[in-house]
């Protein structure tokens, strides 16, 4: 198994992508259902980032278990991956312990500190079973509407080529190791894109090969688009009005919706080569 997933086209249902979730159940549950989600035949993809921060990190990462639900790996999977001995053997140093704390990681290290060897040993193994299955690259159907959903950023602007890249890697051996992969970092923290994008330089450029790729990682007040990428954390983690969770519904356009915190509801429609069209509803 590698690090690249291709789901199927779905003929029977709909897909949806969604940004960070950051352990924030509770309020992907709610958005699938203003979207009268369908588990018998529609699909969940997820930028990555499942975990810390939020309320439910560990339930949110179970969700890989759900055969509707997939999802790429983030950088905060991955930083969990790097300590994968440390945890397994129940012996962080503080170095580690402050790095998982800075990043929000208090669930895991409650667990850490307050289970008995066996259910820790327990806990553990499953949590890092359920990473060990995560590409770092999902492309959803075929064609020439094709979507790809990554973390941050491709190393490659054509979309092939970056595929065969992670192709090379067997999923195995990359979340078994600790040590960084340099060629493929800017998937999982990468954002030189994204500040080109604040900056307003190359917003017509696309990456070859794909109808769009969907990236989260960088948080912004509204989901942003630059040629064929597009941008959807709007931190649904923060505790703020102006935050909340996007989802994309995947069609011959892509459907933005954001649900705030203040309870306002943004939807957003993209289609390729055209600027975005919108509109704002209050429930």
């Amino acid at each position: 198994m590698t690090l690249f997933k291709q789901l199927l086209n779905n003929t029977q249902g709909r897909d949806f992508v969604v940004g960070d979730l950051h352990g924030n159940l509770a309020r992907l549950e709610k958005a699938l259902e203003h979207h009268q989600f369908r588990p018998e035949t529609d699909r969940v993809v997820a930028v990555g980032d499942l975990i810390n921060r939020g309320s439910d990190s560990l339930n949110t990462l179970r969700l890989l278990s759900e055969p509707w639900f997939f999802s790429v790996a983030g950088n905060h999977e991955r930083l969990l991956s790097q300590h994968r001995q440390a945890l397994l053997q129940r012996q962080l140093e503080a170095p580690a312990r402050q790095r998982l704390k800075t990043a929000g990681a208090e669930w895991l290290l409650d667990a850490y500190d307050g289970l008995n060897d066996d259910k820790w040993a327990d806990l553990i193994t499953e949590i890092l079973n359920l990473i060990s299955q995560m590409p770092l690259m999902i492309q959803i159907g075929n064609g020439a509407r094709a979507v790809g959903v990554v973390h941050a950023e491709l190393p490659d602007w054509e979309w092939s080529r970056s595929v065969s890249r992670l192709e090379r890697i067997k999923k195995v051996r990359f979340w078994d190791q600790s040590r960084e992969e340099p060629t493929i970092e800017p998937i999982l923290s990468g954002r030189t894109q994204f500040q080109s994008l604040l900056r307003g330089d190359h917003q017509d450029r696309a990456v070859n090969g794909i109808a769009w790729v969907i990236h989260g990682h960088s948080i912004l007040n509204t989901p942003r688009r630059a040629g064929n990428r597009l941008w959807i954390d709007t931190g649904a983690y923060e505790n703020q009005p102006d935050r909340g969770l996007s989802i994309v519904e995947v069609g011959e356009y892509l459907t933005v919706t954001t649900h705030f915190r203040d309870l306002r509801i943004r939807t957003e429609r993209f289609a390729p080569h055209y600027q975005p069209r919108f509109s704002v509803a209050v429930s």
